[in-house]
């Protein structure tokens, strides 16, 4: 893995119900240079610590009990402070079909990726998601404040490229919802 962005600077929650899986994304994370590292177990404690902390990112799991990832956007998309209300929120997720996807997608999320993760994987999501805020300012997803609406249905290079670039003229050969599932 090619080191492009330095992330020692920056603070990551992590908010998954499986204390394995947030053992695993801990490892990663320190591993990427990242140092401060908060842990929630459900969506409930996960937003207590954003007030709080206000992390630079969010790790969130989709399915957690008994206050999910779907609640807990919705809560954070709708608070009133627009630091709070604006943070990369990237979704790890053993559910990563298509009516999940679109779902966080709405809710306003800033990337999707597929448990189980690769490191590489996870380090490009939060770096491209990082430098998209630096560039582009903060927005309440990929659809959020700041970007326009599509004129075409998203695919997987939408989500990779930043939302000026994801409003780019219909491709007949793109409109395959396949892709979906790499995002």
């Amino acid at each position: 893995m090619r080191e492009k962005w330095d992330l020692s600077r920056i603070s990551c929650l992590i908010a998954d119900d499986n204390p394995h899986m947030r053992t695993i994304l801990r490892s990663v994370l320190t591993g990427f240079g990242i140092r401060a590292i908060f842990e929630a177990s459900d969506g409930a404690e996960a937003l207590e610590l954003v007030v709080d902390r206000k992390p630079d990112v969010v790790l969130l799991d989709w399915v957690m009990n008994p206050f999910g990832g779907s609640e807990f956007l919705r809560i954070l998309r709708g608070d009133r402070d627009p630091v709070i209300s604006t943070i990369p929120v990237l979704v790890i997720s053993a559910h990563a079909n298509r009516a999940t996807i679109m779902e966080a997608i709405s809710i306003g999320v800033h990337g999707f990726v597929a448990k189980p993760i690769a490191p590489a994987i996870l380090y490009r999501h939060i770096g491209e998601i990082l430098e998209r805020q630096e560039l582009s300012g903060r927005s309440k997803g990929i659809m959020g404040l700041g970007s326009q609406k599509p004129t075409r249905k998203l695919n997987i290079a939408d989500v990779q490229q930043p939302p000026e670039q994801a409003i780019a003229e219909p491709d007949p050969a793109a409109e395959d919802d396949t892709g979906l599932a790499l995002l």
